[in-house]
């Protein structure tokens, strides 16, 4: 009986030893990232995050894709316009809700104006993806994004041989622009952010990749540990914001989602400062910098990537043009 008492009070004294590191544990690092509440539903849409980029659900989306049939006894494929659902890339370096496809803009217009698709050539705006594609043919259309509808400028993007690009649509159908258009821009029509704030009382969005969250019209949050003044010199929103680097410089850093590995001056870990003098303040991190080939990107790139923000949030304020970022 005494050994069985002797046993119990070790095994009592060890689960308490348990209990305590563990509560010590939540205590100091359980705060790393509090959790983002909203009561918002009608707000709040599910993400898709991955190590690669982080996706929405769109449905009912209407694209010119292949389909088949029977004809005089032989199966014949065509590319119609019909709906369809999607995942769509966030994206805070574009500024437009795109369709990729993998034609030709020629033949995506032909294939519109065959079935009788009325739409807007954005041809003149001269606006394309980064990495590729053409200026989009927009259709305002009614879809489901994460279920909740809206009417959406949506623009059919033609790739091309566009090979980086058409490599690129094998994971994702599209892109979702976040990045504002202000009033007086020839875009402004098809600014997607416009129709997400319709329903929202602030101008605000909330990327909450640590629990799979985009949060329209949020509150500040409080435990960032960097915010930015955007700098851009137009009425189309460029998110860019300065910072000091480990040697002194003075730089304008590009904050982008769609950007999958940041990008600085050097290659390997980085420490960037905020500018006070420019409105930023706070640390960021890059983990492993790099430099990507010309060919790709020019040079003299200084980005903050996806690889370096996808762990936390980044929080944009629409309305006073500042950034907030919380990187684990």
């Amino acid at each position: 009986m005494k050994y069985n008492l002797q046993n119990f009070k070790y095994v009592s004294f060890f689960l308490f030893v348990v209990i305590f590191l563990i509560l010590l544990y939540k205590s100091f690092f359980g705060k790393s990232h509090p959790q983002i509440t909203s009561n918002d539903d009608k707000n709040t849409y599910d993400l898709h995050v991955y190590p690669w980029g982080t996706q929405i659900m769109i449905k009912d989306l209407m694209t010119s894709s292949h389909t088949g049939d029977v004809i005089n006894n032989n199966f014949v494929w065509e590319r119609k316009p019909q709906k369809y659902s999607g995942f769509y890339q966030l994206d805070t370096g574009s500024h437009l809700l795109t369709d990729l496809l993998m034609m030709s803009r020629n033949d995506l217009k032909n294939n519109l104006d065959k079935h009788g698709v009325k739409y807007d050539d954005l041809h003149s705006s001269g606006y394309a993806y980064l990495q590729g594609g053409t200026p989009p043919i927009n259709i305002h259309q009614d879809v489901r994004v994460d279920g909740k509808s809206h009417r959406m400028p949506i623009g059919l993007m033609a790739l091309g041989e566009q090979k980086n690009m058409l490599r690129e649509r094998e994971i994702v159908n599209g892109v979702f622009g976040l990045a504002h258009i202000h009033d007086g821009h020839p875009l402004k029509n098809y600014a997607v952010t416009d129709v997400l704030f319709k329903t929202a009382s602030k101008r605000s969005i909330m990327i909450d990749f640590k629990n799979e969250r985009m949060i329209v019209g949020h509150p500040v949050p409080t435990d960032f540990i960097f915010k930015g003044k955007m700098h851009y010199d137009n009425n189309i929103m460029r998110m860019d914001v300065f910072i000091v680097d480990e040697d002194g410089n003075t730089n304008k850093l590009l904050v982008d989602t769609g950007t999958l590995y940041s990008q600085y001056l050097s290659r390997g870990p980085q420490t960037l400062r905020g500018a006070d003098d420019k409105g930023s303040k706070g640390t960021l991190k890059m983990h492993n910098a790099k430099i990507l080939p010309r060919e790709l990107v020019g040079t003299g790139q200084k980005i903050l990537g996806y690889n370096d923000l996808y762990h936390g949030y980044m929080y944009i304020d629409y309305d006073n043009d500042m950034l907030y970022i919380r990187q684990n």
